[in-house]
């Protein structure tokens, strides 16, 4: 069983909080000294209806479609991932750019082709994201195959 298979626990959920807490305070943006680009949403909470702040991973931008490809390590079960399923329009921001966004999930194959081209952009970081979730492989097949169990999203801004 991998950490994704379980809801993380408060010592996980803490650790979580903190690029949210940063980002708050101003101190955004200072993920990109670890080689890695984060993408800050608010959603809508789907039984409260407040606004739900997240921050989550950006594993790509294609900037001719202008889409941000997002993971979502807990799948169907993050909080984030179920306020989106139920209000499908929320903010985000990445860097200094802020927008209204939608997100589509993507294909289980679409979803392994992108944790591939990750890796292979971003080997280390890849490494120690998946190990922190439990999640160890030894080379692009065995990748790929846990790919298949993640839950991706390309997020693109709304046109308004």
């Amino acid at each position: 069983m991998n950490a994704f298979e379980k809801k993380p626990n408060r010592m996980l959920k803490f650790f979580f909080k903190v690029p949210v807490w940063l980002h708050k305070m101003g101190l955004g943006g200072w993920e990109r000294l670890i080689g890695a680009q984060w993408m800050f949403i608010t959603t809508k909470g789907r039984k409260t209806g407040k606004p739900r702040n997240s921050m989550v991973d950006v594993m790509d931008y294609d900037k001719a479609t202008d889409t941000y490809y997002i993971e979502a390590a807990y799948g169907a079960r993050a909080d984030w991932y179920k306020n989106m399923q139920s209000n499908p329009v929320f903010e985000a921001q990445v860097g200094r750019r802020k927008f209204k966004a939608r997100a589509g999930t993507l294909s289980t194959e679409g979803a392994s082709d992108m944790l591939v081209q990750f890796y292979r952009t971003k080997p280390a970081y890849t490494r120690s994201v998946m190990a922190m979730a439990g999640m160890k492989f030894k080379d692009e097949d065995e990748l790929r195959i846990l790919g298949k169990n993640l839950t991706l999203l390309a997020i693109k801004p709304e046109k308004e």
